[in-house]
Parts: structure tokens; sequence; C-alpha cells
């Protein structure tokens, strides 16, 4: 299932002195939220975007589906015999095989194209033409096999990328089309693909010119485990990305070949390199402690198997940057990782976020490599380095391997124990940053970077969510997160509830841009004077669409009985009155967005002296003063004086009479 959420798709109700609204939206994690979806007729196993238009791989299928989820078309992958697969030459099995899409990766360089690997093609891709510039096509319109079978009518070892243990593959496009290819090896994989060649385990490839395969420009285009470890050594890659001049992928694989411990590790490369020439790695750990202190080892947790991440720009955060001591427009890794069971590379349900800056990473990457012989490892080492690595520049060429841990403090691990962190993604709203966090269970989590609790939590499905996820126009009214639970796409809001538009009633709106605020009450007081400071509290829900619990409110407007009201905390409001104007009614307007919730509740007054008894009294004072008018109980506070000195209140204040004592002798 892929499923759309808009980015604050659940507003939190106001807290406060006001009584719980029976039709509050604040967020009840014990239910299953019925929100919009796309259903695919197989799991959905890819997700990209491209031009506003979004492109799901599933199993046997292949669609194109608009901004609002609507299906515009689908390409039948599969199943496929072996002679209707791109490798044509597949050995193993005879009848249909299912066509798993393993990657799908978009190109705009010659044509804006999509790239399609099944596992039935076995390693070769399909390349989509969406737009070759004379008219936009559909995803089945112009498909064909992207190898060249010159050679005995094979598609040649460069134009097989993807693999069903598991692929990373990322486009780093500048004047040419460069595949980087991380392919996993799983021991002891069940492989229902047939007979699956073995694939390299890192590559980089060129696309032709002639846009029918790919090239390899030198016999150093790839690199393999060692013979000896291939089919019995876990390496898998779990993310890629490219920021700078470098290509990144992060593995989860052995400690070493002899143990049974596992960790994460960060692969480094340039991306200008067509041919890998300079590459390092180094484990990277994400751990916390019971004091937050990095030095102390008391109450030490390691998160060692990382499940997710996601690469962003650090953004105008500004509580962010000073933490990674970054700025606004570098580069940070956010990675979701996971205790592992004991010898085993397989998550337990207790997960941990942790953030580190890429120039953080190249630091620690140059530092180890200016310190070569305290390297205890080296896979090849090309000649000995001296000068500063920190860009692609230099001549020289590397490949080794650094045993010594980066560990990162955690962010927000008390508040996912017991959980699985299975998808991340991250946008800057509002000036905070913003993790969307899915899970094994199904749900789907928003926290704040600065490590509260989640502010939203629901359920989804019982079905994990993918680490496949897109962030749709981020920083766009209707911008939305798009999830994959299985096999379900499409979001708006009706009521102040998250629904499909034909479940909105006629007598609604239904809109995809702003919760609609309702107003369930004007708390006292329900009056106020003209010239006077009346702090109006009002009761209610869906003020403002802010979900960091952090109320913003350069977001809502509330007018009052005429006035402009400014906004003093999230449930209380100023009306901005010098009574220099004329007030209108008993009207509260509270507007969130393009919309408004109004209720009748409060008034401007002038009150009114009529009577005061007794007028006159002895001088040692003690005499009890009555006085007798009108809206003598307006607004907040209420302060009494005779000749300049304060009285206090006897009796409570009535409607209409109030009695005072005064505290000395007037004057």
């Amino acid at each position: 299932m892929l499923w759309c959420i808009l980015l604050w798709a659940l507003c939190p109700r106001v807290r406060g002195q006001c009584d719980k609204s029976p039709d509050s939206s604040m967020l009840n994690i014990s239910v299953t939220y019925n929100l919009p979806t796309f259903i695919a007729n197989s799991t959905i196993q890819n997700l990209v975007t491209l031009s506003g238009v979004i492109y799901v791989g599933a199993v046997n299928r292949i669609y194109a589906l608009s901004p609002n989820l609507t299906k515009l078309s689908e390409y039948r992958t599969g199943p496929l015999f072996a002679n209707e697969s791109c490798d044509q030459h597949s050995p193993g099995h005879t009848g249909k095989l299912d066509n798993h899409n393993l990657a799908l990766v978009v190109e705009t360089i010659y044509d804006k194209g999509l790239f399609s690997c099944g596992s039935a093609d076995h390693g070769v891709c399909r390349r989509h033409v969406l737009d070759d510039g004379a008219s936009p096509k559909t995803v089945a319109e112009d498909v064909y096999c992207f190898a060249d079978y010159r050679y005995r009518r094979l598609p040649g070892e460069q134009n097989l990328v993807a693999t069903p243990a598991g692929s990373q593959v990322l486009n780093v496009e500048s004047n040419v089309i460069q595949f980087f290819v991380g392919n996993s090896e799983i021991p002891d994989l069940k492989n229902e693909s047939g007979t699956f060649p073995q694939l390299h385990t890192l590559s980089v490839r060129k696309m032709k010119t002639s846009q029918n395969g790919f090239i390899a420009f030198s016999n150093r285009w790839y690199l393999d485990l060692i013979p000896s470890l291939r089919g019995n050594y876990y390496l898998r890659y779990v993310y890629s990305f490219h920021s700078g001049p470098f290509t990144y992928f992060l593995t989860i694989q052995q400690v070493s070949r002899d143990s049974q411990a596992y960790h994460t590790r960060i692969v480094r490369m340039c991306s200008s390199d067509l041919e890998i020439r300079r590459y390092v790695e180094m484990p990277l750990e994400c751990i916390c402690t019971s004091k937050r202190r990095r030095r102390s080892t008391e109450g030490l947790k390691v998160f060692n198997v990382v499940q997710a991440a996601y690469v962003t720009k650090v953004g105008n955060d500004v509580n962010l940057q000073k933490q990674l001591k970054v700025e606004e427009g570098d580069d940070v890794l956010f990675a979701a990782f996971a205790q592992s069971k004991p010898n085993s590379p397989e998550p337990t349900a207790n997960s941990a976020i942790c953030v580190i800056s890429l120039k953080h990473i190249n630091n620690l990457f140059k530092r180890y490599m200016q310190t070569l012989p305290a390297i205890t490892c080296c896979i090849k080492l090309m000649r000995t380095l001296l000068d500063v690595l920190s860009h692609c520049k230099h001549l020289f060429e590397y490949r080794l391997e650094v045993t010594q841990f980066v560990q990162r403090l955690e962010y927000w691990s008390k508040e996912l124990t017991n959980i699985l962190v299975t998808s991340i993604t991250v946008a800057q709203v509002h000036g905070r940053t913003v993790a969307y966090l899915g899970t094994a269970d199904g749900r789907h989590m928003q926290v704040k970077s600065s490590g509260a609790s989640p502010h939203v939590n629901i359920r989804l499905d019982t079905k994990p969510v993918s680490a496949s996820v897109v962030l749709r126009d981020p920083n766009h009214p209707d911008g939305a997160l798009l999830l994959v639970t299985g096999n379900k796409v499409r979001c708006g809001w009706c009521d102040g509830r998250c629904t499909r538009a034909n479940q909105c009633p006629s007598s609604s709106v239904w809109t995809q841009d702003y919760c609609t605020p309702v107003i369930t009450k004007v708390f006292w007081p329900t009056s106020g004077p003209l010239r006077g400071s009346t702090t109006v509290t009002i009761c209610g829900h869906n003020f403002g669409f802010d979900k960091t619990e952090s109320f913003k409110a350069s977001l809502v407007t509330v007018e009052v009985a005429g006035a402009t009201c400014r906004l003093w905390t999230e449930l209380q409001c100023l009306p901005a009155s010098n009574g220099n104007f004329t007030a209108s009614g008993r009207m509260v307007k509270v507007t969130s967005g393009h919309k408004v919730a109004k209720m009748e509740g409060f008034s401007f007054v002038d009150p009114v002296i009529r009577e005061i008894f007794p007028e006159f009294g002895p001088k040692s004072g003690g005499t009890m003063l009555t006085i007798r008018g009108a809206f003598l109980d307006s607004g907040n506070k209420r302060e009494v004086t005779v000749g300049g000195i304060p009285l206090y209140f006897e009796i409570p204040m009535a409607c209409l009479c109030q009695h005072f004592r005064p505290t000395t002798l007037p004057s």
C-alpha cells in the first residue's frame, strides 16, 4: 500500500483550562487512521518522482501516478517466460517468473527517463522514455531492454545492474550519466528468480551515448569481495546518496571475516571517477548513555545496524546548526539505527536516531588518511597519501578500510524503546527540523529535532513501513509524504480529519491545504472594558497547522468583537484596543490558513458606577463600601481605589453589586 500524509497532516488540539472536546483531533495511538491510499495489485518495492509524476515499482507492475495519486498509466513487467526477459538466456526455469522490482532510477540528461530493474531480467534494466523533447509519454509507451547484445546475444556484465539480494543504485548526473551500484551479499538467500548471475559487489558504469547500454572504462570499474568470502560473508547495502564531490553508501556487514558480530560502515568514493580509484570506508555506530555524556560508560547502549537513512540540508534550524557546528547549506545525515540480535544482523525493536554532518564525516576520513600507520587494515594502497584528502582533484589512488569506530550520540532514543524504525525522512517546517519515521509495526511518527516526544504517532497498517519513502514538495502547501506498507496514496482534510474526498459530507469543505479550526467555548471572561487589557481564553482545536506543539502565532489570526486580538499563548489572546474603535457584536473569529472558525462569546463594554454607599465613614477606617453599577465584573482584573488607595475585596464580586473594604485610610 502507498500512503499519502500531508506534512502536517494531524493537528493537535490546544491545551489548558478548556474542557476536552469530544471532536478533538488529538492523536490516538490506539486506533488505525483511515488515510487515503493507492492500492497496487502486488507488493510495492520502490518509489521515485520525476516532474511531479510518482512512479511506483511493484511486483510485475510499474505505475505512474498523478500528484493527487490518480493512476495515469501502468506497465506490465511480469510474470515472464525466459524468452520474454531481457536476459534471454536464463537457465534454471521453464515456467513464468514473477518480476520483482529491484531498483527504480530516474535520469534527465538525454531524455526524461526511468530505469526499472527486475529480478526476472536477471540484472538487466529496462529504460522507459518518458519525454524525448517532443512530447510526454506514458510509462508503457516507449520501453526497451537497456543492454547491447552484440556479443553472443548476451547483455555483457556491465549491463547487469541489480540483484535480488538487495541493491542500491545511485544515478550521479553531471555531463554524463553514471550509475554507482552496491549489490548485497546475503549467505543462504533463497532465490526465487531462477539461476541468477553473480554480479559485482561494488561498481560504477557510464551510460553509452547511443543509449543502448552501459560502458565500463577499464577493469577497475568494480570491486568484489575476495573469492573466499563470496557467499560466506554478510554484506547488505542499505542506503546511497551523493553530497558534494562524493558518493556514499551505508552498509551492514560482519566486523571481520571470522567474527559473528555485525556493524554499520559508511563507504565513500569520488563521483567524478569513471573507475573505482579512490575508495575508503569506516565503521559508524549510534550510541546513547544514561547521562548523555560521551565519555561515560554508565548505561551505554550501542545501536550497531542502520535500518534507514536520509540526507538533507541542515536548513535554518538554528538549534541544530549549533549542535552540529554547521551552516545552513551544509548536508546532514539522519540515520535510524537498531540494536541487533546477538551474533546476527537481524534488528531488535530498539531504535535510535543519530545525526552527523557530512563535513564531520569527511574530516574524519581526512584525519585517518593523514595518519595511515595508525590504520590497521588496508584493502589496497596504491601510494602513500601526503596531501589533504578533502576533495577529488588530487591524482592519488587509494582503497583502504578504517577500523576505528565513529560514534555519535543518539537523538530520541528514549522515545523509541520497543520500536523498530524502518524508514526516515526529514524536512524543515517553520524553522524546525522534523523527522518522519516509519516503523516495523506499521506506524508513522513525527519527531522534532529538539528531542521532544513524537507529536504524531498513528497506525497506518499492520505491515512494516518500507524504507522507500518520497517527500513531495516539502516547501509547498500541498507537500506530502508518501509511505509504502505492503501494497497501498491520496489525502485531504474534512472537518479537521484526514479523509478521502468522497467521505467528506456535502455540507463540509474538503481541502488539502489546512486543518479547519474549531471553537468549542469562549472561556471567562465574556466581556472586557474598551480601554482595558483583557486576556480572552478561547477553547477549541486545530488552532494553527504547525504540529510541533509549539504555537505559531504568525500562522493564526484572531478577532474578538471586531478587534484584532494579539496572541498571548496558544489559549489566550489580548485584544488590541485602546477604545478608539467601534465594537461590533460578540463574535470571536479564529483564522488558520484560509479557514475560519466563529463563535459568539465576548463583547467590549465600559464599566459604569451608578451608586456608592455609604458616601462617608470614620477616619479610623473599616467601612464596608458597596458599589453598584453595570459591567463591573468585566475583564480579567479588577482594582478599586479611593483617593488613590487600593481596596481589597471582602465579598466575591457579583454581577451588579460589589463590596470593598479599604486597606488603609483614604485621604
